[in-house]
């Protein structure tokens, strides 16, 4: 052992490592042939029908049509088949785009400066913004650099470019200033893929984007990616990197500036109530109808059933709530707002049957408001004018044509006022109004003495006599005993001590024409002179205004109620069902355009005509056709609402205790008192 053993030790390195070497490549040999017999050894073909059962089998053609149609859909939307490049645009798959990028932007963005840009429902266009925070040490001593280098350039600049350098210095010394105290830093890039079906199309688009890029309140510039729209798609991906070298730096709140823009950011005016919630962030809409400098008035308009009733009940409810001395008064034909007016403990005042209603009643104005009309404005010859709409509007109804009666009429009307000492001369409005039985008088007069009346030539005389004759014929309703007696009278009801009046028209059972019409008609007058001698604010609701919209004789007088409202602190809350009769006459075209806030429920009859006629685009139009109606299990219902061309998607929802008060029933309960009557 010991010779054999010092005989192994004296065997030199290199021979040794050659043995074990030849050892591990002969195992190595062996094992790589063991493994190759077994990869060419034939195995038994799979047998599918000892795993599935045999009906997959069957579908499995099908379902690998499926899956290849999703991988193709996949494809398709992750990347086009194939890109056309052009100079300024490029044809990605079907669409023509044009990617835009952001040269430079204002030093002091707006908060949600591209609420403009978002709302262009109609266009089709991916915006992609890339923001990278900065290193805030490193972006602090690169602005304090860039300060100091302005303000020694400028300090030796002596031409008009010092002030230029200077301004520049002192901008960069704020960021700086800014940065110092906090406000982090990024590196921001804007980029935006417009598309279009056509080149034409593409073309049109393009233009209205830039133009509402560079509009207020983005105020920014927008350029085209000339010779670059392959890095420009590259750029506006959501996903990659960027390839356009087209940033800017950007403090923190230039940031927050940008990303309140998608939101839309909401309504919220002082003193306002809150018409619903944003439907898109669930911010309240709050507007205050009385801050409009284009008028008080507003307009609602749904399908029955759509909410709407429900939402002018609960504005109604939170403008008067919002201020103690505001006046409610309430006018509807059908008795809808009976429980509403019962809740809240409103004077009723059932109008029609016996109790008297004076068309004639003038009533004088405060100095504050006379201070407020033009010089030519004269609510003598405003009353007047009211005065020959209504029974203009009573002979139309009677199917009677007042023709060149009129002159005759009209000059009774004014005898009857200089009569009782009412004149021009707004003193004299505080004395007696005269009534319909006054011009009676008149008339009688007129027909006996022709003569008092005569201006010019005695050949008025035969036209005066047989004029008032037939007048008085015409009229005999309004004298004692007449189907319109009570409208002969004065008026037997006083609204001015009132809070809430709830002026009920139940009794006329909602008929158009008739007695309903010159009713209400009436009663907006008398409304109107209300509003005209009280510094309160006054809410006024005309629900159903169909019924007086589809008197042609009446618009006349209801447009001069409408075009001076706002003289005497009046707001006028239209509710109707349709919006046909608003398109019927100028007058009342004229109306609807006086309504500074406009709100759509659930409306089928919104079609294209409508919606360009009140400005609607084609997503605010869908909008509305298809708003959810009010739902007690969904708890709200939605709206359209605009305010001075400004449109909102709102949901209209109401507090327990509003509910409460809204679907409040005056035959199931005892009379309340409300809460917001004064002690």
């Amino acid at each position: 052992m010991l010779p054999f053993q010092s005989n192994l030790t004296s065997l030199s390195a290199p021979l040794l490592w050659a043995v074990v070497g030849s050892g591990l490549a002969f195992l190595a040999g062996v094992a790589l042939t063991v493994g190759w017999r077994r990869l060419n050894q034939p195995t038994a073909a799979f047998d599918p029908t000892a795993v599935f059962d045999e009906s997959v089998l069957q579908q499995a053609d099908d379902d690998r049509q499926i899956l290849d149609a999703i991988d193709t859909a996949h494809a398709s939307m992750a990347a086009p088949a194939a890109i056309e490049w052009d100079t300024r645009a490029a044809r990605v798959g079907d669409q023509w785009t044009t990617t835009l990028y952001l040269a430079s932007y204002p030093d002091y963005p707006k908060d949600g400066y591209l609420n403009e840009l978002f709302n262009l429902t109609d266009i089709e266009f991916d915006c992609t913004v890339r923001l990278q925070p900065k290193n805030q040490a490193r972006a602090r001593d690169q602005l304090q650099t860039l300060a100091d280098n302005l303000q020694v350039d400028a300090k030796l600049e002596q031409t008009v470019r010092g002030s230029y350098l200077q301004t520049r210095a002192d901008e960069a010394t704020a960021t700086y200033t800014a940065v110092e105290e906090g406000q982090h830093v990024f590196s921001q890039a804007m980029f935006l893929t417009v598309r279009g079906e056509t080149r034409g199309e593409l073309r049109e688009a393009v233009r209205t984007v830039k133009r509402r890029l560079r509009d207020h309140p983005a105020n920014l510039t927008p350029k085209t990616a000339t010779c670059a729209q392959d890095r420009g798609l590259q750029a506006a991906a959501p996903l990659g990197p960027n390839p356009f070298d087209e940033d800017v730096v950007a403090l923190g709140g230039a940031v927050g500036a940008l990303l309140a823009s998608p939101h839309n950011p909401t309504i919220l005016e002082p003193d306002g109530v809150e018409v619903g919630i944003h439907r898109h962030n669930d911010s309240p809409v709050v507007i205050d109808a009385f801050a409009r400098e284009n008028g008080y008035a507003m307009f609602t308009v749904g399908d029955p059933g759509s909410g709407k009733s429900f939402g002018a009940k609960q504005n109604f409810i939170r403008s008067i709530a919002n201020s103690k001395d505001r006046i409610g008064i309430i006018l509807e034909p059908l008795n809808n707002w009976a429980g509403v007016a019962e809740a809240l403990n409103a004077h009723r005042i059932t109008v029609g049957g016996k109790m008297g209603l004076n068309p004639l009643e003038i009533k004088p104005i405060p100095p504050r408001v006379q201070r407020t009309l033009g010089d030519d404005a004269s609510p003598f010859n405003e009353k007047i004018d009211s005065v020959l709409s209504f029974l203009t509007n009573f002979f139309s109804l009677r199917g009677i044509h007042l023709g060149d009666h009129r002159t005759t009429l009209e000059l009774a009307i004014t005898e009857a006022y200089l009569e009782q000492g009412i004149t021009d001369d707004v003193a004299t409005h505080d004395n007696e109004s005269p009534t319909m039985r006054d011009v009676l008088d008149v008339l009688t007069t007129m027909s006996e003495t022709p003569e008092e009346f005569v201006i010019r030539s005695s050949v008025e005389t035969a036209k005066l006599e047989a004029d008032a004759a037939w007048l008085i014929d015409q009229l005999r309703p309004f004298a004692a005993g007449g189907r319109y007696e009570n409208l002969g009278r004065q008026t037997e009801f006083e609204i001015r001590d009132e809070k809430l009046i709830y002026l009920d028209l139940g009794q006329q059972e909602g008929t158009v024409g008739g007695s309903t019409s010159l009713l209400m008609q009436l009663l907006i007058a008398a409304v109107y002179e209300r509003a005209k001698e009280t510094d309160n604010e006054v809410v006024f609701v005309i629900d159903e205004a169909r019924y007086i919209m589809q008197d042609t004789e009446s618009l006349s007088f209801l447009e001069t109620v409408f075009r001076h409202h706002r003289h005497h602190d009046l707001s006028i809350r239209l509710v109707t069902q349709t919006v046909d009769e608003f398109f019927q006459h100028p007058e009342s075209e004229a109306i609807l355009d006086q309504c500074a806030i406009k709100q759509f429920h659930h409306l089928d009859g919104m079609d294209e005509t409508w919606a360009n006629e009140f400005g609607l685009n084609y997503a605010q139009m869908r909008f509305v056709q298809d708003a959810v109606p009010g739902s007690d299990r969904l708890g709200y219902s939605q709206a359209l609402v605009g305010l001075d061309g400004e449109w909102r998607g709102i949901e209209v929802r109401a507090m327990p205790d509003e509910t409460e008060v809204i679907d409040y029933d005056p035959g199931a309960h005892d009379r309340v008192e409300s809460p917001l009557a004064d002690d």
